[in-house]
């Protein structure tokens, strides 16, 4: 079993709360926590509760494996879900890049 870094964790949700634009306030009022929360979460000085946790991933849209630190899963609902958070830019990035590895691997 793969260890949990809390040291991803931490990385991985500024990485999202930035990229959303939210402040750790907004973001501490949508899954139920304090700023301060977000904030020790974010430099790693509190370790994070379960079910804070869960709501960060179902906000984000993203797994509570991929937030401590695993590998994004490739089946078809991770990427689909993956896929529905990005912005029309980064979609239309997405189908070249994904059209470009398919005519790829049929070389």
């Amino acid at each position: 079993m793969k260890q949990v870094s809390l040291e991803i964790f931490a990385q991985r949700l500024r990485k999202l709360r930035e990229e959303h634009g939210l402040s750790t306030r907004a973001l501490g009022e949508i899954v139920g926590t304090s700023n301060a929360t977000i904030s020790r979460y974010e430099t790693g000085k509190r370790d994070p509760d379960l079910m804070v946790v869960h709501n960060i991933a179902e906000y984000f849209g993203v797994t509570i494996e991929y937030l401590c630190g695993e590998d994004i899963n490739p089946d078809k609902e991770n990427i689909i879900r993956l896929f529905s958070n990005l912005s029309d830019e980064s979609k239309k990035d997405a189908i070249k890049y994904m059209t470009y590895l398919y005519e790829k691997e049929k070389e």
